[in-house]
């Protein structure tokens, strides 16, 4: 499996940000794309057989990428990359994978040369009934444009050993790091570098790899994965169950406490565990991943989860799910119109959770109890956090977002050490909102019994048994809500005290210890006839004014509703979606050098390629505001399927190939 190390390397690098529509296999000219050598007829010579074999049996792992030089072309056209650097590196890309896979007295950059990055490039595991210890067989495969050129290319440096018509081992007894052959290929390529771990790997799925696969018809997908589970169950699923029968009493051998209480909760979430893995072991099909691109975005990536059976947890609550899924609710479209993000949730049915939580609980009270931790209505008070305060499913809403960053020394006069940490404070947390289709009464209930049991004596006097001091706990405390969120609100403040003075600079050990600062954040909650706002934050100001903007029959020019690009969140069925941006990033950090750059801070905090970099952020051409969207897809009946979409903009990639421009001119790489 060792192997397989570098290919997943190429893949994570180059494959996820692929974008725009893949050409059909041939050699890209011009017009940025990656430049390839076209592949050569075999030269006359011995006609070998090329005749299509059948898949290998218990195949438990695929991959397929239809197109790099596709890929990587779209990838610099997508980010507005030069064409020379997504030319170098393909290159680059297939020499550093080729010199992990062949022996190092080849030259792989030359071999490089010679690879056919329009070709599909394709992985094989399979089960091996041989293996004693249950070692899989595992095989990658790179088109080659030329045989004679790769003979040659790799005669340089190594041996070449024909073990069948058509098929010649690279090497003899040097050392390597896995065993590599050539082959002559079928498809669009005249020829294909193999490579597995062993020669058994390799000779055992070469056939295949090289007489069949390439031959197969074009995907719509620039690259899919697959994992299968039923060779997996079918061969070890009988001994993983029996295997996981321990479980209890493995649980209660290693973290029973010799608590009643405790010691049953532990032994009902071992049982538990064991049930639901031996009900995955039958119902899991496969799991899959798909990468697509097309012309309304640069990237699509999808993850899918398929079973086979519902007698999992895991399967009722994919088809929960599905029956709820529907396009964004209202209360979605109130939230800030400048958010950086946004999500909606149409919720799951509580009663899927209880049992769990019903376990955590007890397993809580229980340790408390044998740590004499509190009274028994304090533990009871504490434990009941872990409790979903809602009874039936409700749809929700998220939204967060950061402040535009000052100018570097925009404020008048020096910032205090509070102001400074609250700066930076606000840059990394910025305002949240959450928005719940459920009256306020039972959620103010929930929280104020929650900052209760923070503070409750009898709990905290044991802390400093556990070498954990109270005093520097952050301090949580309920506080007169602003008259602004009306009737039956709450607000809660959080200070977070003891943090270093992020303006005092490098001083010398002599120098004067600086004061500790403090940090606040907020928690408001407002509440509506039918809906639940909570905001959190450091600023209350901003979050108050962000809660007027949520508010029913408050104008929609500043909420969502009036945002453009969100059309697929309003008509598609979707149990969980929403929106994303780079600005969460980017603001933050923009923030952080802001604050540190202030004429107070003091010398020696930023180093000047700090600097560079926030200056490079500054200068996006799209300021990390563009649309990244991740949503899910849930489909219930006899084979349950779970999807994760997240799809890339051509304005989100426009900016991540701004900044990698701007790293490589700061590393001296390349010339502004």
């Amino acid at each position: 499996m060792r192997t397989l190390l570098p290919l997943a390397t190429l893949v994570l690098l180059a494959g996820p940000t692929a974008c725009g529509p893949s050409p059909t296999p041939a050699a890209p000219t011009g017009g940025g794309e990656v430049q390839v050598a076209p592949a050569q007829p075999a030269p006359a010579g011995p006609a070998y057989d090329l005749s299509p074999v059948a898949e290998p049996a218990d195949i438990v792992g695929v991959l397929r990428w239809s197109n790099p030089s596709a890929t990587l072309s779209s990838v610099a056209t997508c980010a507005g990359l030069p064409p020379t650097l997504a030319e170098s590196g393909a290159q680059g890309l297939f020499a550093g994978v080729l010199s992990e896979l062949v022996s190092p007295s080849i030259n792989a950059d030359q071999l490089a040369t010679v690879v056919a990055l329009d070709a599909p490039l394709h992985l094989l595991v399979a089960l091996d009934d041989s293996s004693k210890r249950g070692n899989p067989v595992a095989a990658v495969s790179l088109g080659l444009a030329s045989l004679e050129r790769a003979r040659g290319a790799i005669e340089a440096g190594a041996t070449l050993t024909e073990v069948k018509p058509g098929m010649w081992k690279i090497g003899g007894k040097e050392p390597s790091k896995s065993s590599c052959f050539l082959a002559a290929s079928a498809g669009s390529t005249p020829a294909r570098l193999l490579c597995g771990d062993r020669d058994r790997d390799v000779l055992a799925l070469g056939p295949y790899l090289a007489r069949t696969l390439p031959t197969l018809a074009s995907e719509a997908r620039d690259l899919h994965g697959e994992l299968r589970f039923v060779p997996l169950s079918a061969k070890y699923g009988d001994m993983a169950k029996q295997q996981l029968r321990g479980l209890p009493i493995l649980a209660q051998s290693q973290l029973s406490i010799d608590h009643p209480g405790f010691d049953r909760a532990l032994t009902d979430a071992a049982t538990a565990v064991q049930g639901e893995l031996e009900a995955l072991i039958n119902d899991a099909s496969k799991a899959d991943i798909d990468l697509r691109a097309d012309d309304q975005a640069c990237v699509s990536l999808t993850a899918g989860l398929e079973l086979r059976g519902q007698s999992s947890w895991l399967a009722g609550t994919i088809a929960d799910s599905a029956n709820r899924a529907g396009p964004a609710p209202a209360l979605y479209w109130r939230v800030p119109k400048d958010s950086h993000g946004a999500f909606f949730d149409h919720g799951s049915n509580p009663a899927q959770y209880e049992g769990i939580l019903k376990t955590l609980r007890a397993m809580l009270e229980g340790w408390m109890e044998k740590e004499k931790i509190g009274k028994p209505a304090d533990r009871k008070a504490l434990a009941s956090v872990l409790s979903l305060p809602l009874s039936q499913a409700t749809p929700s809403v998220s939204a967060h977002g950061y402040p535009e960053a000052p100018p570097a020394g925009a404020k008048a006069g020096k910032a205090t050490p509070d102001e400074l940490v609250n700066g930076l404070m606000g840059g990394l947390v910025g305002w949240n909102l959450i928005g719940i289709e459920a009256a306020p009464d039972v959620i103010v209930k929930y929280l104020k019994n929650a900052v209760t049991a923070y503070n409750t004596t009898g709990l905290r006097a044991r802390l400093r048994d556990i070498d954990i001091d109270p005093k520097e706990l952050p301090t949580v405390k309920t506080v007169p809500a602003p008259k602004e969120l009306g009737k039956g609100s709450l607000a809660v403040e959080i200070q977070i005290k003891g943090l270093p003075d992020v303006g005092a600079g490098v001083v010398s050990e002599s120098a004067p210890k600086a004061k500790p600062v403090t940090a606040t954040l907020h928690v408001l909650v407002m509440g509506e006839d039918k809906a639940t706002w909570i905001a959190f934050g450091p600023d209350k100001r901003d979050l108050l004014r962000r809660l007027a903007i949520v508010k029913a029959g408050a104008p929609e020019a500043e909420t969502l509703a009036s945002r453009p690009g969100l059309e697929a969140l309003k008509t598609g069925k979707f149990p969980y979606a929403g929106f994303m941006t780079l600005a969460p990033v980017t603001r933050s950090v923009q923030t952080m050098l802001s604050t540190l750059s202030d004429a107070g801070a003091g010398p020696g905090v930023l180093p000047p390629e700090a600097r560079q970099f926030g200056e490079a952020l500054a200068r996006l051409p799209h300021k990390g505001e563009g649309l990244m969207f991740l949503t899910t897809q849930a489909r219930g009946g006899g084979s349950p399927r779970v999807e994760l979409s997240f799809t890339l903009s051509k304005p989100v990639l426009e900016d991540i190939g701004a900044l990698l421009v701007a790293g490589l001119q700061m590393a001296g790489v390349t010339k502004p």
